[in-house]
């Protein structure tokens, strides 16, 4: 009884796949549900978040922004400031942040590099001024240089 116990303990163990998660500074990184998942958190509670899919050829990246516990309104106007750079994003019309067109995946691989090597990140959502401040302290060590790049054959419109 005992021996097939154990076995039992030892067959559960081996088949559950251990999350690979990392902390650096304030980001951290984990695999969550086929999605490469980048994150931080600021004192507020305000959440960023980076969803790139392990699958490239699946679906979608995304960014998740919850200031003051709720997403940007749909199809409001986001603006993004690293370093006093402004980069303009688009809610899609579930809130989120996707590279669904040429342009917006230029726009997309354009933000990676600034956010990597920034000193300052903060968020403003237009349509009801929330703002959020994060910090960049670990981001250029947990997330790659190649973070969530999109196969230009991929820009689907999510309307």
């Amino acid at each position: 009884m005992f021996t097939r116990l154990f076995l039992f303990a030892m067959f559960i163990g081996l088949s559950v796949t251990p999350s690979v998660s990392e902390t650096v500074g304030s980001w951290h990184s984990e695999k969550v549900n086929g999605y490469q998942h980048y994150w931080t958190k600021n004192k507020l509670g305000s959440r960023f978040s980076i969803w790139c899919p392990d699958s490239k050829k699946a679906v979608l990246p995304l960014i998740s922004i919850d200031i003051k516990g709720r997403l940007p309104v749909p199809r409001t106007l986001i603006r993004v400031e690293l370093d006093h750079r402004l980069i303009k994003f688009t809610a899609d019309r579930d809130g989120y942040i996707r590279p669904d067109c040429p342009a917006c995946a230029d726009n997309m691989r354009y933000f990676w590099q600034l956010l990597r090597n920034s000193a300052r990140f903060a968020v403003l959502f237009d349509e009801d001024r929330r703002y959020a401040g994060f910090s960049t302290r670990g981001v250029g060590e947990v997330i790659p240089p190649t973070v969530c790049e999109p196969d230009p054959g991929l820009q689907a419109n999510h309307q």
